[in-house]
């Protein structure tokens, strides 16, 4: 028997479940067509939020109290998180977000109305925002259908950006002549199957700190050069951790894909089908160019295939005709809740302890991103990224016709496969490049629901209505100071 089924159910904290609240998992009563629309013009009656008593988990799962350390500002010792809230069922951030819309449209006209007909001012709006996103950051979410009662639906998908993001807590006593490098952490989890979103809260609330700690033993030393090894491997312990201690013991798991800036490096984390690309912004040409992403951890890749087939599990490859239509290979197992056999699309995960059983494993791949080299200049001709289909691996094909000497600006982008199975990758990149760093360019709260909007539009007229993934995504500027 696995150690992931030797643990007690005693894994939520009352944090977690204020957590689950705060996330704002809406109901709501209009009709599925309305629903699939995800457009800002779309009459729906207001939401109200799931209370906590109508989240199916036994008591004991959530009776184990532990106190979070928070600071005098009221975030953990780590950092103030910004977190999205989602941008049509949450009423109050709907309205937010149509006012900041018109800070760059003052003529434009939204459901019907125009700028003197908005119920917030602009300031106001931005205010209410605050903790999704700013001029440099920004996460935003929609929660998807997956069939059955609108009611019933359940947002699994999460997302964050810290930044800064402390290592060390703010009173630690470091020297304040001492420059500490720039740190910042964000990143997206798609929860999957039962209780995914229980999964997917636990890690975006718990690998903050787990990481924090294990940082805080390589970079105690504000002088010491670190290893980038060392950073990498904490990385991957902070998975495994997170695995092991995750409210998977009835069901669900969810992806993990982080994007930790360390002064120059950029430390890009992955584990299952959710995405994170760094990418440069030439503000010399407006050129915008992805130098890195990371790869889809897919069960058909050889490499993931033949560690699940030596763990005695089976890889499910659809027939080509399927997988021209979007269908995903997966990992078989028998689900421990139905006794019936499940397919898992992918082969790396946090938590699907069953799946585990067959091969499926939670630690990440970790790539470094000298982000010193791409602003001076050593990767700041035009290129294109592409995905090796046999590998998973990510190579950049250089224009060397582009290259010039203008100031280059980097950024990331996280988002989940509800995004990225619908938005083509360099529109991402341009879409949230103007918005970082363009003159009198829409918000980044403003882009990221116009990708979002997009998407959610494109998943309802491929599958008429009948589903559409959640969405998650976090953007942030990779500046050196």
């Amino acid at each position: 028997m696995s150690w992931r089924y030797l643990r007690s159910a005693d894994r939520l904290t009352n944090t977690i479940s204020n957590n689950l609240i705060n996330m704002r998992i809406f109901k709501t009563s209009s009709n599925v067509t309305l629903f699939f629309a995800a457009s800002l013009v779309t009459a729906l009656t207001v939401p109200r939020l799931v209370d906590s008593k109508d989240v199916i988990v036994d008591d004991k799962d959530l009776n184990q109290s532990t106190s979070s350390t928070t600071t005098s500002s009221g975030c953990p010792p780590y950092g103030c998180p910004l977190l999205p809230r989602d941008m049509h069922f949450d009423e109050e951030a709907q309205k937010a977000l149509k006012a900041i819309r018109m800070i760059h449209s003052p003529t434009a006209s939204y459901d019907g109305g125009s700028k003197k007909d908005l119920d917030l001012e602009s300031a106001e709006a931005l205010e209410l925002l605050k903790n999704m996103g700013g001029k440099d950051q920004a996460t935003l979410t929609l929660i998807g259908y997956k069939g059955g009662n609108l009611q019933d639906q359940i947002n699994q998908d999460r997302a964050f950006v810290i930044s800064p993001y402390f290592v060390n807590e703010p009173d630690s006593g470091i020297p304040s002549n001492i420059k500490t490098p720039i740190k910042r952490l964000m990143g997206v989890f798609d929860g999957h199957a039962k209780l995914g979103e229980l999964v997917s809260e636990y890690s975006v609330s718990t690998l903050p700190k787990i990481l924090s700690s294990k940082l805080e033993n390589i970079l105690s030393d504000a002088d010491a050069e670190y290893l980038q090894v060392d950073i990498q491997q904490a990385l991957i312990e902070t998975f495994i951790e997170l695995d092991k201690t995750a409210p998977a013991e009835k069901s669900g798991g969810c992806t993990a894909s982080v994007v930790l800036q360390l002064g120059k490096h950029a430390f890009v984390a992955n584990a299952g089908d959710s995405r994170s690309f760094i990418a440069t912004y030439n503000k010399s040409t407006s050129d915008v160019q992805i130098v890195f992403i990371t790869r889809e951890d897919k069960p058909d890749l050889p490499e993931e295939r033949s560690r699940v087939e030596s763990m005695g599990g089976q890889v499910y490859i659809p027939p080509p005709e399927r997988i021209q239509m979007g269908a995903s290979s997966r990992v078989l197992y028998v689900d421990p809740q139905t006794g019936g056999m499940s397919g898992l699309a992918m082969s790396r995960s946090i938590g699907d302890w069953a799946a585990a059983e067959k091969g499926v494993i939670p630690d990440p791949t970790v790539s470094v991103i000298d982000i010193e080299n791409l602003v001076k200049g050593a990767q700041e001709c035009s290129g294109l990224a592409t995905v090796s289909d046999d590998t998973g691996e990510t190579s950049v094909h250089i224009d060397d016709t582009s290259c010039s000497g203008a100031d280059i600006e980097v950024f990331a982008v996280s988002a989940t496969d509800g995004l990225l199975d619908f938005m083509k990758l360099d529109d991402i990149a341009k879409t949230v490049a103007i918005s970082l760093y363009e003159d009198d360019s829409p918000h980044p709260l403003s882009a990221c629901e116009s990708l979002i909007s997009t998407a959610a539009s494109a998943w309802w007229q491929a599958k008429n209505g009948r589903y559409r993934d959640d969405i998650a995504i976090a953007i942030s500027k990779l500046s050196l100071s």
